[in-house]
């Protein structure tokens, strides 16, 4: 039985706020250490690396260190493809590609991807106004990739279309975060374990494909950015894995609003980016999209 609680607690929704607001960053960080030259495979990689070694410090400081027996190290692994390889892989290639507000316009859809994937698995019970949600999600996409004049340049839509696989795996990721999580396992712990599994078994492909980036040549806005990632993404993976378990799998609705809207913005001032009436058109309706799913999301029984 999956149950999702609505967050009514003040102080839960200013801290989700707060952590979709770092997310919206991250995004412009992405796109700052990639258009400067690290390799997409090594940012993952060290993003990883080290957001699961912050969680490890703070696991280790509360006495809960991470486990390591078949059960916990396979959901820490399911999470790492969920979370890390499928979302962040893509973002960190697509990323110097298109705007970094239209990375955040689409990281948005998850809530509704993760309502399709959860009554697949049939964990929640059908409602149409959740599925009016969805269409609403994916209207707001088609926004993007079919008028002339939505994205800057029409080469833009193979890469639009490409990163949507992003939301997928982090609908994945929310309905694992829940239906794997191994009992007692808190968020510190599940956050440090998949984490660190999820970047040392990436690491045979960083070094096969283009080699490990280690943080070569003079101290520049490439290595802040990358270091930076590490802190913002430690901070999120914990609330994240926090509200999973308070909200359910189809969760963070507020999350997601911060997240897109401070991406859009943090893309304008970092890099002056300025979007079409489309892609305002496919804001509105992706928000309107994350509300109604959220709003009309039920605990089952």
């Amino acid at each position: 039985m999956l149950t999702h609680t609505p967050v009514r607690d003040p102080w839960s929704i200013v801290a989700l706020i707060l952590t979709g607001a770092a997310l919206g960053f991250f995004f412009s960080l992405v796109k700052l250490a990639t258009s400067e030259g690290v390799p997409a495979l090594s940012f993952v990689f060290w993003y990883a690396f080290g957001a699961g070694a912050l969680n490890l410090v703070y696991a280790c400081f509360r006495g809960s260190p991470p486990k390591w027996t078949p059960r916990h190290v396979r959901a820490y692994f399911a999470m790492a493809v969920a979370w890390i390889w499928l979302p962040f892989i893509t973002i960190s290639f697509v990323a110097p590609k298109i705007p970094a507000g239209i990375v955040s316009l689409i990281i948005s859809l998850v809530p509704p991807f993760t309502l399709v994937v959860v009554l697949v698995v049939r964990t929640e019970k059908f409602n149409l106004w959740r599925l009016v949600g969805m269409l609403l999600g994916v209207a707001g996409v088609l926004l993007l990739v079919i008028p002339e004049s939505s994205l800057p340049s029409r080469d833009m839509v193979p890469w639009v279309l490409l990163i949507l696989i992003a939301p997928v795996g982090g609908a994945l990721g929310n309905l694992w975060a829940v239906t794997l999580r191994p009992r007692g396992c808190n968020s510190a712990q599940l956050a440090s374990g998949t984490l660190i599994v999820g970047s040392l078994a990436l690491l045979p492909v960083v070094i096969g494909v283009d080699g490990l980036w280690i943080f070569e040549g003079r101290f520049s806005l490439a290595h802040m950015a990358v270091l930076g990632s590490m802190v913002v993404m430690a901070a999120i993976w914990y609330v994240s894995l926090e509200f999973a378990v308070r909200s359910g799998p189809v969760f963070l609705s507020l999350f997601d609003y911060a997240g897109t809207l401070a991406g859009i913005g943090w893309g304008m001032l970092i890099f002056s980016e300025r979007h079409s009436l489309w892609v305002w058109g496919a804001l509105v309706l992706v928000m309107a999209s994350v509300y109604i799913v959220n709003r009309t999301t039920q605990a089952v029984q």
